[in-house]
């Protein structure tokens, strides 16, 4: 099926564009006292990673292309929710072993627009009423794979703490925490019970904004029935 191939290509460009993370170093002064900021931006993104669920939100643009993703995380790197590009909506289920995805309107009709009539008619209501299945280890959802694994998604902010510093109180989703600026990102971290990572947001053309919420929230993920399955090699 041709559409189910740009629907993979699809996804592989958007999670390789969400995970647009790395930035150049930035050294603000220290205003706001306190713990080490390296370690305290260590400790955030260990204990979030420890946590048994959270749910990722917000945007992020690399090379120009925005990408929204809302996706519930559990500790075993099962994941649902959605991910948005400009040709439209994706949603995501994730299990041990297979990824499925379905696709809305917009982003069928972008996938399908210069294929045959009645091909695309076909290729436009397989994408929107039926989920594609693809085995969770399949190398072109690597990007998406890694969406999904807290391990791809927080690790490399370890790497920033090296000259990290806190800018002051902030406070995120009406928690009360500590800013901390390290590689043109700003942290926010939970000043009060654990330790949590709550955001991380950076300006500029390639920035992101992304939120994490529902810490050790159940994520319930609803498996597609086997009759609106097709699967992809």
């Amino acid at each position: 099926m041709h559409t189910a191939h740009r629907l993979t290509a699809a996804v592989a460009l958007a999670g390789a564009a969400a995970l647009g993370l790395t930035g150049c170093l930035d050294k603000p002064s220290r205003s706001y006292p306190g713990a080490s900021a390296p370690k305290m931006l260590n400790e955030s993104v260990t204990a979030l990673r420890s946590a048994s669920s959270f749910t990722v939100s917000g945007k992020t643009v690399t090379k120009g292309v925005p990408t929204r993703v809302e996706l519930s995380i559990s500790k075993t790197g099962e994941c649902t929710g959605t991910m948005s590009m400009p040709e439209g909506v994706l949603k995501v289920v994730r299990t041990h072993d297979h990824v499925y995805l379905q696709g809305d309107e917009a982003f069928a009709r972008a996938q399908t627009q210069d294929l045959p009539a009645d091909e695309a008619e076909q290729a436009f209501k397989d994408t929107t009423t039926l989920w594609m299945r693809k085995e969770a280890s399949d190398p072109s959802l690597k990007g998406l794979a890694s969406l999904c694994d807290r391990d791809g998604m927080l690790k490399a902010f370890y790497s920033f703490s090296g000259d990290a510093v806190e800018s002051g109180p902030a406070e995120a989703a009406g928690r009360k925490a500590v800013s901390i600026v390290a590689a043109k990102h700003v942290f926010l971290v939970a000043a009060e019970g654990e330790p949590y990572l709550l955001k991380v947001t950076k300006a500029g053309p390639e920035g992101l904004d992304l939120a994490y919420t529902g810490i050790n929230q159940p994520v319930q993920v609803d498996v597609p029935a086997e009759a609106d399955v097709y699967e992809v090699d």
